[in-house]
């Protein structure tokens, strides 16, 4: 499984892999770097108003636009969610 939103610009490379192991997570412009995380590693999502994606790991926090519209974008962001729940203990259990 790999799943990928990107978000890039003239200047800027920014991307979000979700793979079956953890995020990877770049952001460059003029010497940044990619980081990459398990998703025990992950405190917090959040999806603002304007569809920014952001994670919280300790005390930093990554965010990438996101196209609700865009499907890839759905499935990533539904499996980020999901992937991040299940490593934390917290997968919803189907009703009965």
């Amino acid at each position: 499984m790999t799943l990928k939103i990107k978000a890039s610009s003239l200047v800027k490379h920014h991307y979000l892999v979700v793979k079956s192991d953890g995020v990877k997570f770049c952001e460059t412009s003029f010497g940044g770097s990619v980081r990459r995380f398990r998703f025990h590693e992950i405190d917090c999502i959040l999806l603002a108003p304007d569809h920014k994606l952001s994670f919280q790991v300790r005390q930093e926090v990554f965010t990438i636009p996101t196209k609700p519209a865009d499907k890839k974008h759905q499935a990533v962001i539904a499996t980020l969610v999901h992937e991040v729940k299940r490593a934390n203990g917290m997968v919803e259990t189907p009703a009965v």
